[in-house]
């Protein structure tokens, strides 16, 4: 009887997992926001919208601001959201660092050498393989101000493309290699090459061969999304078309093309004033825009809005779906309602939380909060190795916080256990949603060890979804104080969450 009955389980689960591939490949157009950041309150807005995955930059300066130094929180975080929310995940790597570069003064600038970007984009490739749909290589190498303010070069770019895509297939073979959306521009002088040009040139440098997915960003400018090619000095949402015809002249017409920025902006001045529309004329544009992609360009499989939103005023601030204050404009909701033909199959989602719902009812549930591998250090004063540089570069720097998801904590008590290295005053704690945890952090000697420490979460601390664990060194007594020593110093690392 039991043989039985694992016998049907296994047949139901064969046929939800054939309906629910079938689903998904009936979809022929996935719908995307480019997010800065990729917070919480951002990934469940993106959610909210009825999207589908999320564009984000991985800033290689961020990341590995020293050599062989990595700082993994928010890409981790990233990854954990995007999958608790069951969200596609496509990164761009770019932004060097300056020990890659030191001469380049720009944002963007290749590495002086570009092994340096290949172990990068590896690392990045091998800790999230099979979490990241796809990578896009570089921004916008067409323009100077992305090239070191150098003169467009397709040639590099190509090669810069052929050593990533090369890292990325041996990291993760799943995983798709984006090549660099280029501006649409109409200048071919020193700051600015035709984005057409670009293209043809990287086709006859050899990039064919070393991208899976062409990228691009077809802004609208001030035009109507149905506005034809060439219109305007092809300054549209047509202006896509030019760059499939390049495709289809180069026999590249099986691989597909993502738009990986697109968008209007109600804001502008000088030189961009021609470009604003009203925030009507935006949401309209968009739906339009999306609209005729689904139904014209069935090659053209992924569309990025830019943006949902970021911290405080920018330059980009136009495009925006949400203003300032976070609050939603007319094309946020426009968005959210738009009939997107079709949508995440309720089925793979209800066996997802179902899933979920057994481990951390009955298996083991371990979440991580912080990776062994990324340290945090809390304090005043910078120390050599084994110390890392001060938490986000701050003196002081005396609160860590990060961010971990629990689809289920149930009503059981938790642990949490983090590694910890050098405290040595009994003020340094560690909290759960403004809930602090006790005893503080145990008194250590200056061997400079690590060790692990636990604590009990109560029952009710925790809540389902993003979940805030904080840790806050202490000071010295002012007996001890000096000019240098004012906060106590202490590492944290491997922090995890778990029943």
């Amino acid at each position: 009887m039991n043989a039985w009955r694992w016998r049907w389980l296994g047949l139901v689960v064969m046929l939800l997992a054939g309906g629910i591939w079938l689903l998904r490949s009936r979809r022929s157009l996935h719908y995307a926001i480019h997010t800065l950041p990729a917070d919480d309150h951002t990934l469940a807005l993106v959610r909210q919208a009825g999207f589908d995955t999320v564009v984000q930059l991985f800033s290689w300066r961020e990341i590995e601001p020293t050599r062989g130094q990595y700082y993994w929180q928010f890409p981790d975080e990233v990854v954990h959201g995007t999958e608790y929310y069951d969200l596609n995940l496509v990164v761009r790597l770019d932004q060097h660092p300056a020990w890659a570069n030191p001469d380049a003064a720009t944002s963007n600038a290749p590495p002086d050498d570009l092994g340096d970007y290949a172990a990068f984009v590896s690392t990045v490739a091998t800790r999230y393989r099979g979490q990241v749909n796809g990578y896009i290589i570089w921004n916008e190498p067409n323009l100077a101000e992305e090239w070191d303010d150098q003169p467009p070069d397709p040639a590099g770019y190509v090669t810069l493309l052929r050593v990533a895509y090369q890292a990325i297939h041996t990291a993760d073979p799943q995983a798709r290699v984006v090549s660099a959306g280029l501006a649409p521009t109409n200048r071919h002088d020193e700051t600015a090459m035709d984005d057409r040009r670009f293209l043809e040139a990287m086709y006859q440098a050899g990039a064919k061969d070393f991208f899976d997915v062409l990228g691009a960003h077809p802004y609208g400018f001030a035009q109507p999304p149905d506005d034809p090619r060439g219109a305007h000095d092809g300054l549209n949402l047509a202006r896509v078309e030019d760059l499939r015809a390049i495709m289809l002249k180069y026999d590249d017409g099986d691989t597909p093309v993502w738009a990986t920025e697109l968008g209007w902006t109600i804001e502008g001045r000088d030189e961009t004033a021609w470009q604003v529309v009203s925030p009507q004329q935006q949401a309209d544009y968009l739906v339009g825009a999306l609209r005729r992609i689904r139904q014209q360009w069935p090659w053209l499989q992924l569309v990025a809005v830019w943006n949902l939103g970021s911290e405080g005023p920018s330059e980009w601030s136009g495009y925006n779906l949400l203003d300032e204050n976070g609050q939603a404009r007319p094309a946020f909701h426009a968005l959210r309602t738009l009939d997107k033909g079709w949508r995440s199959p309720s089925w793979a989602r209800t066996w997802k939380a179902v899933r979920q719902f057994v481990l951390a009812r009955w298996g083991l549930p371990r979440y991580p909060v912080l990776a062994s591998d990324t340290v945090i250090h809390l304090g005043d004063t910078n120390f050599s190795v084994p110390w890392m540089p001060l938490h986000r570069g701050r003196i002081p720097s005396t609160v860590w916080e990060g961010v971990v998801y629990v689809p289920h904590p149930g009503q059981r008590p938790w642990r949490l256990t983090l590694r910890l290295m050098q405290s040595n005053v009994l003020d340094n704690y560690v909290w759960v949603n403004g809930r602090r945890l006790d005893p503080a952090f145990p008194v250590e000697d200056f061997a400079g060890s690590w060790v692990s420490f636990t604590w009990r979460v109560p029952p009710g601390v925790l809540r389902r979804g993003a979940n805030r664990v904080t840790v806050t060194a202490g000071r010295y007594p002012p007996l001890v104080q000096s000019a240098n020593f004012t906060w106590d110093d202490l590492q944290v690392k491997d922090a995890v969450l778990w029943r």
